[in-house]
């Protein structure tokens, strides 16, 4: 009897293991994790992602436009923001299911970016349990650059001023001063003095060479 056993195990053994390796369709389930968050900070230019279960992201570099792509393999899209924009060498991030098995996280670019692929730091908070990762990569960013060789668009205020050519311009000299200024620019002429006609000899020693004539009275005869 003992030995009955001892035949039909090892028979039994053989046959499952030949059933598995025979079936393609039988395999290992494997754990879906899903994206339940992710925080970015600016300032110090790191992406937190957080993971329902274990799963090891890869990153490439696309350059035109330039991106930083990072796929989450064996990975579900939670409830999460999808898309938000910033201000900086990264300009945007973008989440998105890219196909069943896999959640894509697009990090958007500046164009003044100078971007190194292989210094980008890409490791999981706990080595025990990486559910969590952060992404920081090494960007110089210099939009002063930019600025030079961008031309500038906005004209300067015009500083001429429109005068009424009907009316003249005359400079008023400040008040309380005690030596002003002359009148310059003044299209008035200056005063011009009138000098009578006749001999310019008279003088007021010689009455009678001015004849002074009462209203009513004839006038006196010419002598030659």
């Amino acid at each position: 009897m003992k030995n009955r056993t001892n035949q039909i195990l090892p028979s039994i053994g053989v046959s499952l293991f030949g059933l598995i390796t025979l079936t393609p369709n039988i395999s290992i389930a494997q754990t879906v994790a899903q994206l339940n968050g992710w925080e970015f900070n600016p300032k110090a230019q790191q992406l937190e992602i957080n993971l329902s279960a274990t799963a090891t992201p890869k990153y490439f570099y696309l350059p035109q436009p330039p991106r930083l792509v990072l796929d989450l393999p064996n990975t579900k899209l939670g409830k999460v923001l999808t898309q938000k924009e910033y201000s900086g060498a990264i300009q945007r991030i973008r989440i998105s299911q890219l196909n069943e098995n896999i959640t894509r996280i697009v990090l958007d670019l500046a164009p003044e970016t100078q971007f190194q692929p292989n210094q980008v730091q890409l490791q999981p908070l706990s080595r025990q349990k990486p559910t969590r990762w952060v992404l920081k990569p090494h960007i110089s960013y210099s939009p002063a650059n930019s600025l030079l060789l961008t031309p500038s668009t906005t004209l300067p205020p015009s500083t001429n001023l429109t005068t009424n050519s009907q009316q003249p311009l005359i400079t008023v000299p400040p008040l309380n001063s005690q030596n002003p200024p002359p009148i310059i620019n003044s299209p008035l002429p200056s005063a011009m003095l009138t000098t009578p006609l006749g001999n310019n000899n008279i003088s007021p020693s010689n009455p009678k060479e001015i004849p002074i004539i009462e209203f009513g009275q004839p006038l006196p005869s010419q002598k030659f």
